[in-house]
């Protein structure tokens, strides 16, 4: 038995995957255990939970592979070291981000006991990225595509990845990085906290694009493919630190003379709500153009009708939906593309010589799970009083009807099942469900739990059988890596999950995928001719919850309606 571990380290959503043989059995960001939303460090205690839970000792670890490489683009990085970084605090973040590179296997092998000739592999960034998408996508022949912020001083890659192996042919490199572009653009608009991308662009659909133009014009430069016009950034200045460590604080990335190109002011934004939404559609666009921009630059090479595609900008979800009927036969985006996925890439690329075939990797639903005797200690440490019912059942399709009886009820309801799932989005096993029908069920939601801005949608789960009779793209999609347009006539009847575009971040949900959440979904069908559900993170304002008591503390301090842990339904009276 040969057990390796991959690691995302000393980066925003640190974690961990581990593989026995050629399988992988585990996978589990560090935020799940310490409630720190996207925290950067080494994932030590990911690591503990998951040799625990897969009952593995630290000695059976053969090989630790990192999604990083300090000699990627090295002569580059001098370069631009020497030119710009001889004085100011850059220097001094380069050389402590590369000390705790090197540092790496010394810190495991102290806090995992592992043995000292441990060898610890480290693999390119974008390399470890495009692995995570070529690799489960069993193509035999992609053309692969990685687009971040950055890593490993490159921003994006393009590469040619044919019989088990994977080519880099071209690259972007360090300041130049539409993942930047569009961070900068989101902390522009009043999202300045890390990782609130996704807020831009739930609010993109409300606007007009109207300064698209004056934003190529102004902020990119003419270039093959794109080049940003540092005089409004700051990311690349001598005194700019990337503050990754710990919750990430990302410090402002736009210059102040972006202000002027806008004719505004920060407050002026802020206040402005017609104003916020306008520059968020116009710099979706922008991101938009340039990403087609680079797909028609690949489909020229003629190398391959199938397309993967990784990196952090892989999760905008409404750029994917330009991605259909571009000239692909088939697009495959993993469900962890961002930085967290690169922990599982790593360890394909290192394996990728020894194996042909690698098993389990389309399963999103691999971190851990609890069993019934944990579940129900958990639950005896709440002082329930007769507002609530707690009821047990054994069998599945009773308590799948009565759960549908409350959906159609209007409650919303924590569903908590097996195995957690892997990456940025909840895919039914750390979900908050809802009937997707009433009109006024995402205000519901907002005011009972969530608490959040009214502009960003909420998904539709649906049975992947019946995607095509509700929504104009019949592939599946799994992993809600795109927006898809609802057919028109279908939108009146799932107002909560159609966005104010008539579209929504979809999930298809197959039998093979998630049997209990398809059998769910199912039985809500019969009830309803809908066969969807609403479908959002089970969490408030924090991680996604993992543990039964994370989840059970949601329940109490919310006015959730009902929540299940596997086969437990508790109901407030």
């Amino acid at each position: 038995m040969s057990i390796v571990i991959g690691l995302n380290s000393n980066h925003a959503d640190s974690s961990v995957s581990i593989f026995e043989n050629n399988k992988l059995i585990f996978a589990l960001e560090e935020e799940r255990i310490n409630r720190k939303k996207h925290w950067a460090g080494v994932p030590i205690e990911s690591i503990k939970l998951g040799l625990k839970y897969c009952n593995i000792e630290t000695n059976k670890v053969s090989l630790i592979c990192v999604n990083t490489n300090p000699f990627s683009n090295y002569e580059k990085k001098i370069f631009f070291f020497l030119k710009n970084y001889l004085t100011g605090k850059k220097k001094t973040e380069i050389f402590l981000r590369q000390k705790k590179k090197f540092d790496l296997k010394n810190i495991l092998i102290r806090e995992l006991n592992l043995n000292k000739k441990i060898k610890l592999k480290y693999v390119d960034h974008h390399l470890s990225h495009l692995a995570s998408a070529y690799y489960p996508s069993k193509y035999e022949k992609a053309i692969g595509l990685s687009i971040d912020g950055f890593g490993d001083f490159c921003s994006l890659a393009i590469a040619k990845c044919k019989n088990n192996s994977i080519d880099i042919i071209e690259k972007v490199y360090f300041p130049h990085s539409l993942g930047v572009f569009y961070e900068a653009m989101t902390q522009f608009i009043g999202f300045d906290k890390y990782g609130e991308e996704y807020k831009m662009m739930g609010l993109a659909s409300y606007g007009q694009p109207i300064f698209k133009d004056l934003i190529l014009k102004t902020i990119f430069k003419e270039k093959s493919i794109f080049s940003l016009n540092l005089k409004y950034f700051n990311h690349y200045k001598k005194n700019f630190v990337y503050n990754f460590q710990g919750s990430p604080k990302q410090e402002q990335l736009f210059s102040d003379d972006l202000y002027e190109v806008f004719g505004t002011d920060k407050l002026k934004i802020k206040d402005d709500f017609e104003l916020r939404s306008n520059i968020a559609s116009s710099a979706q666009k922008v991101f938009e153009f340039y990403l087609n921009k680079i797909i028609k630059k690949i489909l020229k090479l003629n190398y391959s009708k199938n397309l993967v595609f990784a990196g952090g900008c892989a999760l905008n979800s409404l750029a994917n939906k330009s991605l259909f009927n571009k000239g692909f036969d088939n697009i495959y985006i993993p469900y962890a593309p961002a930085d967290a996925g690169g922990a599982i890439g790593s360890v394909l690329c290192c394996l990728s010589s020894k194996y042909k075939n690698f098993e389990n990797l389309k399963n999103p639903y691999i971190g851990p799970s609890y069993n019934d005797d944990e579940i129900k200690n958990v639950i005896d440490n709440y002082s329930l009083n007769d507002k609530f019912i707690v009821q047990k059942y054994n069998d599945d399709e009773i308590l799948f009807d009565k759960i549908c009886n409350l959906l159609i009820e209007k409650k919303i309801i924590g569903f908590f099942n097996d195995r957690m799932e892997f990456g940025a989005r909840a895919l039914g096993n750390r979900s908050i469900l809802a009937n997707p029908c009433f009109k006024d069920m995402k205000e519901i939601i907002n005011l009972k739990i969530k608490r959040r801005e009214n502009f960003r949608p909420f998904a539709p789960s649906v049975l992947a059988e019946k995607k095509g009779e509700w929504f104009k793209e019949n592939k599946s999609n799994p992993y809600m890596s795109s927006v898809e347009d609802i057919i028109p006539n279908k939108i009146d009847k799932i107002p909560a999950v159609a966005h104010i575009d008539g579209t929504g971040r979809v999930q298809s949900v197959s039998k093979d995928s998630n049997n209990r959440f398809y059998n769910l979904i199912k039985i809500f069908e019969s009830k309803t001719n809908v066969p969807i559900l609403l479908n959002t993170s089970f969490n408030e304002n924090e991680p996604i919850v993992m543990t039964p008591k994370e989840a059970m503390d949601c329940f109490v301090r919310t006015d959730m309606d009902a929540i299940v842990l596997n086969n437990i339904l508790i109901i407030r009276s």
